[in-house]
């Protein structure tokens, strides 16, 4: 384990590549995007099950999401990763396909048919009251 100081961008990829898991101890998380970053990167997540870390962590697949913040439950799970080298692997795997479903691509054609479905709903309503 080591605590390193921030980085720029360009350097934190690799990094993200070289972790065999990224261990997320948060306390709040509006969405996790650090997470979902790692996940690109093809590594997996140990991440307390707050916020939006629910959603960007499949947990079981793409890591491990804690309930709580007991440190001897995330102590369990990084004696998994350590026993289980393939473990890191696979979830990595999986992960860096996870983390696909969060592109702008993907956001953008979600967005729209969002917009697109309210739309169809309002003609729906404006047709049936002056039908």
């Amino acid at each position: 384990m080591r605590f390193r100081p921030p980085v720029g961008q360009e350097q934190l990829a690799d990094w993200f590549r070289a972790a065999s898991v990224l261990v997320m101890p948060s306390y709040n998380e509006s969405f996790g995007l650090v997470a979902i970053e790692a996940q690109a990167a093809g590594t997996p997540v140990l991440a307390a099950s707050v916020g939006g870390l629910p959603v960007a962590v499949a947990d079981g697949r793409t890591g491990f999401l804690v309930q709580g913040h007991d440190p001897a439950a995330y102590a369990r799970v990084l004696r998994d990763f350590a026993d289980d080298p393939a473990l890191s692997a696979r979830m990595g795997r999986a992960a860096a396909r996870h983390a696909e479903c969060f592109g702008w691509d993907t956001a953008a054609s979600a967005t729209a048919d969002v917009y697109t479905a309210a739309m169809q709903a309002h003609r729906r309503r404006v047709r049936s009251h002056h039908g």
